[in-house]
């Protein structure tokens, strides 16, 4: 088996469990503004070479997962696929000139520097949270609620993003 599969899944299952086991109770704890999405950080961290449609059904199966923590039927797993296909119009539009060289194998700050990834990351996050909301209400009736939900959240979750690659440093 290749050895770059073994991180994603550690990855997989440790933020699964740490978005099921810990940042579920702190979010009902804190109220419904403030929901901390950490396991897209999985998609986003699948290696960069990797087809769209495979990102899209790994984002699928990880979204499905934290479903059956949530008991929400579909939610996550409807958010997740969305985030597996727009990482790849992320990556595209932040490519460095010469594109991809391959020598990096994740869209990590250890490859493309800090200022690129949380760039990457704000909008990947934004993306993932204004759908996560909009399917959870299922109108635009809520604008104004999705729109202060979506940044609220996107604010708290990424200085869990940030530290999460500060302890981690992902590297495959």
């Amino acid at each position: 088996m290749n050895n770059s599969i073994f991180p994603s899944i550690w990855r997989f299952i440790g933020l699964v469990a740490v978005q099921a086991l810990l940042l579920q109770q702190a979010g009902s704890a804190i109220g419904s503004y403030f929901n901390v999405l950490l396991y897209p950080l999985f998609i986003l961290l699948l290696p960069i070479q990797m087809p769209t449609p495979y990102v899209v059904l790994l984002g699928f199966a990880i979204g499905l997962s934290v479903d059956f923590f949530y008991t929400t039927i579909g939610l996550h797993a409807s958010a997740g696929a969305f985030s597996g296909f727009a990482r790849s119009i992320i990556l595209a539009a932040y490519k460095p000139k010469g594109g991809y060289s391959g020598k990096e194998p994740v869209a990590a700050p250890a490859y493309f520097g800090w200022q690129w990834f949380v760039q990457v990351a704000a909008l990947f996050f934004i993306a993932h949270l204004f759908w996560y909301f909009s399917v959870n209400a299922f109108t635009f009736v809520y604008f104004t609620t999705i729109t202060l939900k979506t940044l609220a959240s996107w604010g708290l979750t990424m200085i869990f993003v940030v530290l999460y690659c500060i302890l981690f440093n992902p590297k495959n």
